[in-house]
C-alpha cells in the first residue's frame, strides 16, 4: 500500500446523495453538464473533485440543498471551507471566491463507489457505517479514492492521511487518530499532499521509528542515488534532527490490481534500504520531482 495515495494539492468535495455512476468522478443526478462544470471548477482550481454522500440513507434528501467543501491538503496551509447552495446553484457557487465559511473540524471520507469498483461497496460501505457511529458529523461515503485492492480506503481532511485495508472493527481507533491527529502506521497508505516517491518513505520512515504523529516527519528533500537505478534518497526533518532515508523501488509479481480488472499487471513496491540520522537539520525545500 505505500506510496498509493492519489497526490493532490486539495479536494473539491460536492454533496450528491446518489446513485453514482461509473467513471472516475461519476455521473449522477446531477446529470452530465453540470458534472462537467464541476469537473471544470476543480481543474481551475488545481483539486480533484469527489462526491459524498451520507452513509446514513435517512439523512440523504435529494431536494435539499447540497454541501460543499473545498479542501486544502497542502503542509502548513491545509483547512477546510464550506457552504451550502441549492442544486441549481452549484455551478455558480463552486468558481466562486466569496460565500465561503470556516469548517472547523476534520473529515473522514470512505470511498463506496461500486460502480467503480464493486471492492469499494463492499468493504467500504460496512465501514463507513461503523465510523458513522462514532463520528457521524465527520463520516462521509466518497466516490473514487484510487487503489480499489486496499478497500476500505479511508481518507481524513483536511490532512490528507489515506488509511487502506480498513475493517468495521478498526472504527473506534480511525476515529481517534483523527481527533489526536495521530496515522494507523500499518494501514497507512501515503499523505495526499506529497508526491507518490516521498510517501512511500515516509511510510517505511515511520515503521522503522514508531512514529504516529500526523506531522512527525516533514521532507525537506529527495534526489536520486547516483549509480543506482531506482534508488532515492528521500531526506526529513523531524524531532530528531533530519533523517535520511534510503528507499528502492521495485516491481511487485503481477496480479490483478483491482477487484474488476482483467488482466494481471504489475504493482510498484518501495523497500528501505536505510536509514540514518543526519548531522545537521535538513533545510525545507520543495520535494524534487519525485516519482508521482
Amino acid at each position: 500500500m505505500l506510496g498509493t495515495a492519489t497526490a493532490v494539492r486539495g479536494h473539491l468535495l460536492v454533496e450528491e446523495p446518489g446513485p453514482w455512476g461509473e467513471g472516475g468522478v461519476p455521473a449522477s443526478r446531477l446529470g452530465d453538464e453540470l458534472t462537467g462544470q464541476l469537473r471544470a471548477a476543480a481543474a481551475a482550481r488545481g483539486v480533484k473533485l469527489l462526491l459524498i454522500r451520507r452513509p446514513d440513507a435517512a439523512r440523504r434528501d435529494p431536494a435539499q440543498d447540497r454541501r460543499v467543501f473545498l479542501v486544502d491538503c497542502r503542509r502548513g496551509g491545509a483547512g477546510v471551507l464550506t457552504r451550502r447552495v441549492a442544486v441549481a446553484d452549484l455551478a455558480a457557487a463552486v468558481v466562486a471566491d466569496d460565500g465561503w465559511s470556516r469548517h472547523a473540524d476534520p473529515l473522514l471520507l470512505v470511498c463506496t463507489h461500486g460502480r467503480k469498483d464493486w471492492c469499494c461497496a463492499m468493504r467500504g460501505r460496512p465501514v463507513a457505517a461503523a465510523l458513522a457511529e462514532l463520528a457521524p458529523d465527520e463520516v462521509w461515503e466518497c466516490s473514487h479514492l484510487g487503489g480499489d485492492r486496499f478497500a476500505a480506503s479511508v481518507l481524513a481532511l483536511p490532512s490528507g492521511i489515506l488509511h487502506g485495508r480498513v475493517d468495521p472493527s478498526d472504527a473506534g481507533a480511525v476515529v481517534t487518530a483523527l481527533r489526536e491527529d495521530r496515522v494507523l502506521v500499518e494501514k497507512l497508505r501515503g499523505r495526499s499532499c506529497d508526491p507518490v516517491l516521498v510517501q512511500a518513505a515516509d511510510v517505511l520512515v515511520r515503521r522503522a521509528r514508531g512514529l504516529d504523529a500526523v506531522d512527525a516527519l516533514r521532507p525537506a528533500r529527495t534526489e536520486a542515488v547516483a549509480g543506482q537505478a531506482g534508488t532515492w534518497r528521500v531526506e526529513f526533518r523531524s524531532g530528531a534532527g533530519a533523517l535520511v532515508a534510503v528507499v528502492r523501488e521495485g516491481r511487485a509479481p503481477a496480479q490483478r490490481l483491482t477487484c474488476s480488472a482483467a488482466v494481471p499487471n504489475h504493482a510498484r513496491t518501495w523497500e528501505l534500504v536505510s536509514l540514518d540520522v543526519a548531522a545537521a537539520p535538513a533545510t525545507a525545500v520543495e520535494p524534487g520531482p519525485a516519482q508521482r
